[in-house]
Order: C-alpha cells, then sequence, then structure tokens
C-alpha cells in the first residue's frame, strides 16, 4: 500500500483531529455495539445516566472470577465486546418478531464476541471476531462452542467465563468488558438517527427483488438506504443468506465489519463529528460495563489513536475450519497462534486473519483508492457508495496527474494478487470494467473520468458462485 495521502491525518493537535481520534477510538472499541461518542462523552457516563455494571461472579473457580485484570497495562489495553440474542427490553410488537427469550432456548447466547486491542505502537485498534461456533476448552466446563462460556448470562457471571475462555484461548489479558443486547444495539443504531448501507443485490432471494432472512426478521432491498435499528440488527446477525451455508459464522462476521467500517466511516464526517456530544446519554444507557472500567481507561484509550484516519480499526478473524466430520463446529487454525502472537508481542498483523475459509474478503478489509481523472464531480458518487458500503476509505482522492499508475477511462483496476478483492468491489459498481494491472502501487483502485455515470448498487448483474465447504 502507499504512503498515506494528505488527506487522511488531521493535524495533530488540532479541534478536529482530536475529535476525530476520539471517534474512531471510542467506536472502534465499543465495535459491534457501534461505539460512538466522544471521550468526553465516555468521561461524563455516569452523569448521563448509563445503565447498569456488569457484576462479577461470586463463586467460581479463581480463573474466572479474576478473568477482568482492570486498569490498562502501561500502553496496551483489551476490551472484550459481547453481544446477545437476549429479548430483555424489546416491545411486544419486537417479542412476536424477534421470538421471546424462550422461544429461542433462553436468554444466554453469546450471538457475538469481539476483542477490541489497542497499542499505540501500532497506532491503531485491532478488532478481532470470535466465531460462536468455535471448538474451544471452557474453563470448569470442558470443551463446547465459545458462545457456551456465556451460559450464565450478563447476571450469573457469564461475561467473565467468556473472558476467561478467551484469555485461555489466545494468553491475552482482558481488561474491560462492554455489553449489549438487542434492544440495546436497536436504540444505538435509532440514536444516530439510522446508518446509511450499500446492500448489494448478490443475495437477493424473493420473486420482488428483496432480501429476506425470516430467522432475523431482516427484509431489505438491495441498493444504498438508510437502514432503522431493527433493520440493522438484522442485517448484522442474519447467517441464513444465499450462500451462506457454506459458512454462516464467517458471512456473519464479514457482514458484521462491514456494518462496522460503514458506521466508522459515517462517524468521521463532519456534520456527524459535530452531533456527537448529543448523542452521548442515550447512548450510554443502552450499554453495560464492568465494573472496574474507569474513566482514566478510556482517556488513555483516546490519547493512543492520535491523528489518524479510518483505517485505524483494523478487522480480523480467528482463523478456523469447518470440522469435515460435524459441520456445525469450527476448529482452531493453525495460523490462529500467529494471530493471538502478534497481537501479544505487538507486532503488525500482516494478513493474518483477513480472509476466512469460503467467503469473499469482507468489504471492511478491502481498502479502496479513487482516482479522478476529470469526472467532473463523478468522483464524489464513487466515494459515497464505497463509504456506505463498508470499504476501507483511508486511501483517500488523487489526481490522475498525481498518480504513478495511468490507467484510462472508468475502470476498476487492481494488481495482480487481488482478484477477489476486485471482485468485491464490482459488486457495487456494475458498470464499470475490471481491469488488471501489473505494477499497480495499490490493491484496488476506482478510476473515474468524464465519462462515469453512476449505477444503482442493485442493478442486475451476474451472481457469484457460492463456495461448497469440504467434505
Amino acid at each position: 500500500m502507499p504512503e498515506a495521502r494528505s488527506s487522511d491525518v488531521a493535524p495533530s493537535g488540532s479541534g478536529h483531529g482530536r475529535v476525530t481520534r476520539i471517534a474512531v477510538a471510542l467506536t472502534a472499541t465499543l465495535s459491534l455495539l457501534i461505539g460512538v461518542g466522544s471521550a468526553y462523552g465516555f468521561i461524563a457516563y455516569k452523569q448521563a445516566g448509563g445503565g447498569p455494571i456488569i457484576e462479577p461472579p461470586r463463586s467460581g473457580p479463581p480463573e474466572v472470577q479474576q478473568a477482568l485484570v482492570g486498569p490498562c497495562d502501561g500502553d496496551v489495553c483489551n476490551y472484550l465486546i459481547l453481544g446477545s440474542d437476549s429479548r430483555a427490553g424489546l416491545t411486544q410488537e419486537e417479542l412476536v418478531e424477534f421470538g421471546t427469550d424462550k422461544q429461542i432456548g433462553g436468554e444466554n447466547r453469546a450471538d457475538t464476541i469481539m476483542l477490541v486491542h489497542t497499542d499505540p505502537a501500532l497506532e491503531k485498534a485491532i478488532i478481532l471476531s470470535f466465531p460462536r461456533d468455535l471448538w474451544v476448552e471452557i474453563p470448569g466446563q470442558g470443551e463446547d462452542k465459545i458462545n457456551a462460556s456465556f451460559e450464565g448470562g450478563i447476571e450469573g457471571g457469564g461475561a467473565h467465563l467468556v473472558a476467561a475462555t478467551v484469555h485461555k484461548l489466545t494468553g491475552l489479558k482482558i481488561n474491560h468488558v462492554l455489553y449489549v443486547d438487542l434492544a440495546g444495539f436497536q436504540g444505538i443504531v435509532d440514536t444516530l438517527g439510522g446508518v446509511d448501507m450499500c446492500i448489494p443485490a448478490e443475495n437477493v432471494n424473493t420473486p420482488d427483488g428483496r432480501i429476506v432472512d425470516e430467522l432475523t426478521a431482516l427484509d431489505v432491498a438491495p441498493g444504498c438506504q438508510r437502514l432503522r435499528g431493527d433493520q440493522a440488527l438484522a442485517y448484522v446477525r442474519t447467517r441464513h443468506l444465499r450462500c451462506d451455508a457454506a459458512a454462516p459464522d464467517f458471512y456473519r462476521i464479514a457482514r458484521q465489519q462491514q456494518f462496522l467500517r460503514a458506521v466508522i466511516n459515517k462517524l468521521l464526517q463532519p456534520d456527524q463529528i459535530a452531533q456527537l456530544p448529543f448523542m452521548i446519554k442515550p447512548i450510554m444507557q443502552n450499554l453495560r460495563p464492568d465494573e472496574d472500567l474507569k474513566l482514566a481507561d478510556l482517556a488513555f484509550l483516546v490519547g493512543q489513536l492520535e491523528g489518524i484516519s479510518t483505517g485505524a480499526a483494523e478487522f480480523r478473524t480467528v482463523p478456523a475450519y469447518v470440522d469435515p466430520a460435524n459441520l456445525a463446529i469450527l476448529r482452531l487454525d493453525g495460523s490462529a497462534e500467529r494471530v493471538f502472537a502478534a497481537i501479544r508481542e505487538g507486532k503488525p498483523l500482516g494478513e493474518i486473519g483477513r480472509d476466512t475459509v469460503y467467503t469473499p474478503p469482507s468489504e471492511a478489509n478491502v481498502p479502496v483508492l479513487v482516482v479522478d481523472h476529470g469526472s467532473r464531480g463523478g468522483v464524489t458518487s464513487v466515494q459515497e457508495v464505497l463509504s456506505q458500503a463498508g470499504f476501507d476509505i483511508s486511501p483517500g482522492l488523487e489526481t490522475y496527474e498525481g498518480y504513478s499508475n495511468k490507467v484510462p477511462g472508468s475502470v476498476i483496476a487492481y494488481s495482480p494478487d487481488a482478484d477477489a478483492e476486485a471482485q468485491v468491489v464490482k459488486k457495487y459498481f456494475p458498470t464499470l470494467e475490471l481491469r488488471q494491472v501489473k505494477g499497480l502501487p495499490d490493491d484496488v483502485v476506482v478510476f473515474v473520468d468524464g465519462s462515469y455515470r453512476p449505477a444503482e448498487v442493485g442493478a442486475d448483474g451476474p451472481a457469484p458462485e457460492c463456495p461448497v465447504p469440504a467434505t
């Protein structure tokens, strides 16, 4: 990748730069909770009327009771983000739509487990997703899927058991934990005024051209749109779309990462930054932190991500593969320890954990540069689609004259080893030609000239073949 362009980094010490790093830091830390706000928003947590805290377990193995080590250790901090299927707080109408806790088999299921690692030496936050079907050793309980470690629920030590399980698996100390349920997730998205998302047409599965999953109440049209809280919730929870059978966990994680990147892209817009202080109270009422999450920890986090862009949030997934003897289980891949070791030792991850089996790259992990070749404003719509589709837009915008490789026309140019990434971009620009370019310094570059005419993201196009799991 090329060096960051001047538009990528806000000047250190400037008001905009400070708010920008605050927004990125908090967004990355809250991850699936759609962490929005600001440092002073967290600092004002008690005044904002935050919800109840996560109580520590009163019994159980010491490694579980002491799973959270509290204040951040020196320059590094690890936050565990938990999202559950609990229906607490849903309206009667929403309970009919999503099902009650009893109907889904109980409330104590960790639908989402993410570790957010911040390290000033890396100048970024690493957001590591754990597939819910990953087969692990749970302290005091033996082997099971990792989401079973939340068995006690938020009131029964479940959060601490998940933390102990993650520590045992990764060797990483867990400093703090944050939790959200379905109602909390919806509440945060609605506080944001919804989230603009571009959804490709590849998963259309109804005669009238919609994308539907009855199990999560997902019902949206393809294309760019603003998702309400209930729609966003259904989108990040679904794992039953057209290709998902190949690797349900991984497809859902990819959509969660895409969604989070879209949120980060949105929050870094100047008009959104100005609104953040007014969102503090309603957002914090939807979150539940551990009892030791102190103001100093959060202030420290803000200082770690100074003057950086949306690319500061780096998404990874714990490498795993489908057990051929039991397709409902994921086994830890041998490369997973390389991910854990790199995080423990403060080393760059490189490509490890970026891609998962049977799934295309997540939009969140595809950096895209846009080159303006006399587009007469056409680059604006291209950048908007990339942002709302959840791509990594940190490479920014470059002029045709200033870019080293001159590719004529409006095309998606890509380096020889970035075919998969280019195919993901193509889903959002159906009229643009794909062109492999040897020596291209960036993985994927969208060149936009005066001939470019925007096409609806949901426009018809050839549907990709779905990956087939090994048997």
